[in-house]
């Protein structure tokens, strides 16, 4: 094992608070703020530059220090960024390609469990332990680039000012997982679905069948409540997640659009006040329409515009 301080310097960050730094629409010329988040690249906003502030050079690596649930989210960033608090930049001490700096990230998410809101990273960051070498098989993965593709440059933004309610039980019927914990499970090859936001759900692989065919999307009612999946594969889920199988087929773009939106619909809950079966039974949400019912091709062809689009069929 390895201290991470040998391979990367590290730095505490610019200690930025967003109410503090001028938000833009202008993404092409803006910087990203980096916050202690573990989604979207842990990119909150676009901010625009500071006078005299230079910010983390793209290709240096983003960590959360400090947060009740996801400390040491660590992330690759493709552009100039600033941070806010208990957010460290890592600048590598020698020539990486992003494969490497990929493992070097899922190490440091690897210790997320010895850190909590309680014990932060602030100090002992550099310490951190990390393995000697870089497996072959990192070496040799080929990332997807999506920088010339076809669909980046077909980006356009998404009007949301005629979308209508619809209630998510006349779209989908609702089921709930039958297992309580993976504790009662053996070790096997069916994916379990229980409340996080990791890993589309994923938490383990266990012996019991599947319960789900695949083609549902699941949404935590608990832990990270709101966390929606589409679940490509047969999988069975725990008594924490509800599957929502679709009154009709999805295709896998048109069931992440939906999920995209579950997402921003479960702001409205807490762990206090939980996402559950019933409550989502009386729940809505908006989408675009077309002749009085949801606009499925047009949810498609919106995500096949988006980076990476190109990958969904």
């Amino acid at each position: 094992m390895r201290p991470l301080e040998s391979l990367f310097e590290v730095n505490k960050g610019h200690q930025l608070a967003l109410n503090r730094v001028d938000q833009t629409s202008e993404i092409s010329s803006a910087i990203a703020y980096v916050a202690r988040s573990h989604r979207n690249n842990g990119i909150t906003a676009w901010v625009e530059p500071i006078a005299g502030l230079l910010p983390a050079a793209a290709g240096d690596l983003s960590v959360c220090l400090r947060s009740r649930n996801h400390s040491m989210a660590a992330f690759v960033q493709p552009r100039p960024f600033y941070t806010t608090y208990h957010v460290a930049i890592l600048t590598p001490k020698r020539p990486m390609s992003i494969q490497e700096k990929l493992w070097w990230c899922l190490c440091i998410r690897a210790n997320r469990f010895r850190f909590h809101f309680g014990r932060q990273a602030n100090r002992t960051i550099g310490s951190l332990l990390l393995p000697d070498k870089v497996p072959k098989w990192v070496k040799a993965i080929r990332p997807p680039r999506h920088d010339n593709s076809r669909s980046a440059a077909r980006g356009r933004p998404l009007t949301t000012s005629e979308w209508k309610k619809f209630r998510i039980l006349d779209l989908f019927s609702m089921q709930v997982g039958p297992h309580t914990t993976r504790r009662d499970l053996g070790r096997g090859e069916t994916p379990l679905i229980t409340a996080s936001a990791w890993n589309n759900g994923v938490s383990a692989s266990v012996t019991a069948q599947a319960d789900w065919q695949g083609g549902q999307i699941t949404v935590a009612n608990n832990g990270s409540i709101g966390a929606a999946f589409y679940q490509p594969q047969p999988f069975t889920a725990s008594r924490d997640v509800t599957v929502l199988v679709p009154n009709e087929p999805l295709a896998p773009a048109q069931a992440l659009f939906i999920c995209a939106v579950l997402r921003k619909e479960s702001q409205r809950f807490n762990y206090a006040r939980k996402w559950n079966t019933g409550r989502m039974k009386d729940s809505t949400i908006r989408l675009p329409v077309k002749y009085g019912k949801p606009d499925l091709a047009a949810m498609a062809s919106f995500m096949r515009t988006l980076p990476l689009g190109w990958v969904l069929q």
